[in-house]
């Protein structure tokens, strides 16, 4: 820190200093936070704006503090060329606790109206897992920025199976990914399982469109009694789960599959629907 106040006008640099001593003790403070994002922001430290912009994002995803998100929809496209990815991933996170009627976002240099930053896909919830990843160290720091890159370019693309971070970890050859798995099972509660297992009945290509499959990554497989049996390439997407159960009308039970037995059974399921 003490390299960046020597490029710093000593006004700005008193100040700053006196804002971090506020962190120290409550280290949430939203004043003091945009205090130092301001303060960044006016001194061009852009970096340590960013990082700033960052910790703002995670209050308010937490507190669900609509405000607080609406200021940083305001601000992130000033940083949407040197940190597209990274700024693709802030607004997933902050996107649900935003005024969800809100299209635009203010420019930060004209003051005129530009959309606001989307996907031709809805990863949003992948976007979360890569986070989630990150933070309980499943995913180093340069392995998330390489799948945040990745999540963000295949989901402007037209391709036919689900824009995931399975799917990008194993197009990418990650040799950890089945103890990335192992902990997705475990926290989640979904059980992991081989779909070669499972051979799909006509009974089941129907129950849910096609395109939930193919699109959000949510693909029956087996009936358990009146209970639909689902794979799902990211167990934590609970909002999912809650859409296979309205649409197909039965409770579900939800399995973590890999994403090369997703595409086969996926590739079976189209064959039998068509």
């Amino acid at each position: 820190m003490a390299e960046n106040k020597q490029t710093i006008d000593p006004d700005f640099a008193s100040g700053i200093e006196m804002l971090e001593q506020i962190l120290e003790v409550m280290p949430q403070d939203l004043m003091a936070l945009k205090g130092l994002y301001n303060a960044y922001s006016q001194c061009g430290q852009r970096e340590k704006a960013f990082e700033y912009m960052g910790l703002i994002a995670g209050i308010a995803c937490d507190t669900e503090d609509s405000e607080t998100a609406e200021f940083i929809l305001e601000q992130l496209p000033k940083f949407e060329m040197e940190h597209p990815s990274e700024t693709v991933a802030l607004l997933a996170r902050i996107r649900a606790v935003a005024n969800p009627e809100r299209q635009t976002v203010a420019s930060s240099t004209t003051g005129a109206k530009t959309p606001a930053l989307v996907t031709d896909v809805d990863i949003s919830e992948e976007l979360a897992l890569a986070w989630r990843l990150y933070e309980e160290n499943q995913l180093s720091q340069e392995e998330y920025s390489a799948v945040l890159h990745d999540l963000t370019e295949v989901s402007s693309k037209e391709i036919n199976v689900p824009v995931t971070v399975l799917h990008v970890l194993n197009d990418r050859g990650f040799m950890q990914i089945n103890r990335v798995m192992n902990y997705m099972s475990s926290r989640s509660g979904a059980p992991c399982i081989s779909l070669l297992n499972f051979e799909l009945s006509e009974e089941v290509v129907g129950v849910l469109p096609l395109e939930i499959s193919a699109s959000d990554g949510a693909l029956p497989f087996g009936f358990l009694g009146n209970d639909l049996l689902v794979a799902v390439l990211n167990p934590f997407n609970n909002m999912l789960v809650d859409k296979v159960e309205t649409t197909s009308g039965h409770r579900c039970h939800s399995y973590l599959v890999s994403a090369d037995e997703y595409d086969v059974m996926l590739g079976k399921l189209r064959e039998m629907a068509a």
